[in-house]
């Protein structure tokens, strides 16, 4: 394996994610959302690319130890992946949530591929942690810079360090704030930014093993996707249609996918007729689960890095 598969894998993750049908309440390859078209997000998948291929590239020239880690740019690297996706696209931002996840991964599987020559789980979560806690106050600029520039849907406002606030940048200029402790200070409503401080432990202790399993079982890469994607929404309330709709929609959202893992998801014909009501239902509120993707995207480049395949 070398730099070039990981970018890969991190593309490929990006699709398969998208292309999993029927996914409750997302863009998926038979359904579409308000200005949201399939088309637009494997568009992006594939336009991410190039920024990933910098970041793979910076992570191994710091495992050989020419740069330091704090000279990956994984700030840079995400606005990059954002602004061709926006090129590549009509529909403006439709990834910011799983570059933000990727982004990381990759430059972190250079840094093994440049350190060890390989790549195990084990290791690849250990350079993670240090390449999260390497960012600086430049990358921190970055990805405010994105998000600017993207607008992503169900921002909200907060009282600390907000996006929007032109004193927030001069604050991270003058104390030195870094895009990890950015992350810290968004954890407690974004899982995306609470997978950053914890090493990306849903990723890496719930959402990859699952997929393995789920694959093994059933040999079927749309219904390892579908599943994946129901079982985290089921364990892990999704914080975008929290901020969206308030903590009581997506909780109940979440014991629904509850109930429909345990009739069987994906894996039985009964459990598969729920899946397809349901993905009606939360398409009918305009209730998207966009953070579920994004995990679901992450966990599924874990597994591709372990050898997984559709």
């Amino acid at each position: 394996m070398d730099i070039t598969d990981v970018v890969r894998a991190a593309q490929l993750a990006s699709a398969l994610e998208v292309s999993g049908y029927p996914k409750p309440g997302n863009v998926h390859r038979t359904a579409n959302l308000k200005g949201m078209t399939f088309e637009h997000f494997i568009s992006s998948s594939i336009a991410i690319g190039p920024a990933l291929f910098g970041a793979a590239e910076r992570g191994f020239m710091a495992g050989e130890g020419k740069i330091d880690p704090s000279k990956i740019g994984v700030g840079r690297a995400i606005k990059r992946a954002i602004g061709d996706t926006m090129k590549w696209q009509t529909n403006g931002n439709t990834n910011l949530g799983t570059v933000l996840l990727l982004a990381p991964l990759t430059a972190a599987a250079g840094v093994a591929l440049g350190k060890d020559g390989k790549l195990t789980m084990e290791r690849l979560r250990k350079y993670l942690s240090i390449v999260l806690k390497s960012t600086t106050p430049k990358d921190a600029l970055d990805v405010y810079g994105t998000i600017l520039m993207a607008k992503p849907g169900g921002l909200g406002h907060v009282a600390e360090l907000d996006v929007r606030d032109q004193k927030s940048a001069e604050r991270i200029k003058k104390e030195g704030i870094s895009l990890y402790e950015i992350m810290g200070i968004s954890s407690e409503r974004d899982n995306v930014a609470k997978e950053w401080v914890t090493d990306m432990q849903i990723t890496f202790e719930f959402g990859s093993p699952l997929a393995k399993k789920l694959h093994t079982k059933s040999r079927d890469m749309n219904t390892t996707t579908v599943q994946l994607f129901l079982e985290l929404l089921s364990r892990y309330p999704d914080t975008f249609i929290q901020r969206t709709h308030g903590k009581i929609v997506a909780d109940k959202v979440s014991k629904k996918a509850t109930m429909i893992v345990r009739m069987g998801g994906m894996l039985t014909a009964q459990g598969r007729k729920l899946v397809t009501k349901f993905d009606e239902e939360l398409r009918k509120k305009v209730v998207n689960p966009g953070t579920t993707a994004d995990l679901t995207a992450s966990s599924l480049m874990l597994s591709i890095l372990s050898g997984m395949r559709p």
